[in-house]
């Protein structure tokens, strides 16, 4: 899967969930930086750009070029930096594109939960919002379900819990 589908599928769940797309463009970024932060330890040195309308996704890592390697996610050797671009010098900063693809199969599966998460918060919002502007008003509904301390009712699409 590359990266222009994998935008794509975002953003057909965004469409389907009634959610905006700079808000899906944002908690992107945010999934993208708790990845990088899981697996590299720290995401103050990367950037996330995220592109909704173009389908683009850039990631990239800011590392300093330095003779000795102290700490991976924020240095690279100066040997290691030449290879990719041969006219860097010391303390020059160097930034590494990273392939969204690269995360393995335990970090999708948190990110798979951490963006259902941010959907299911974001519904919670937009559902309130949507019904706390109409109090007072009358609403017609359907009564799915009858419990002894409350009453589950289908109004638009979202289902109610009014209690007894």
């Amino acid at each position: 899967m590359d990266k222009q589908e994998l935008i794509q599928g975002f953003s057909d769940i965004a469409k389907e969930k009634n959610i905006d797309r700079t808000e899906i463009g944002t908690i992107l970024e945010e999934l993208f930086k708790s990845l990088i932060e899981r697996q590299y330890g720290s995401a103050e040195n990367c950037d996330v750009i995220v592109n909704i309308e173009r389908g683009e996704l850039e990631i990239y890592q800011n590392k300093e070029v330095v003779e000795e390697v102290e700490n991976l996610g924020t240095e690279i050797s100066m040997k290691d930096a030449q290879k990719i671009e041969p006219d860097m010098q010391l303390g020059d900063l160097f930034v590494d594109v990273i392939d969204p693809t690269s995360f393995g199969r335990r970090l999708i599966v948190a990110a798979k939960q951490y963006l259902s998460q941010q959907i299911r918060d974001i519904e919670k919002k937009h559902t309130f919002e949507n019904y706390f502007n109409r109090v007072g008003e009358v609403v017609i509904g359907d009564v799915r379900q009858v419990n002894r301390d409350s009453i589950h009712i289908h109004i638009e699409q979202s289902e109610l819990r009014m209690p007894r």
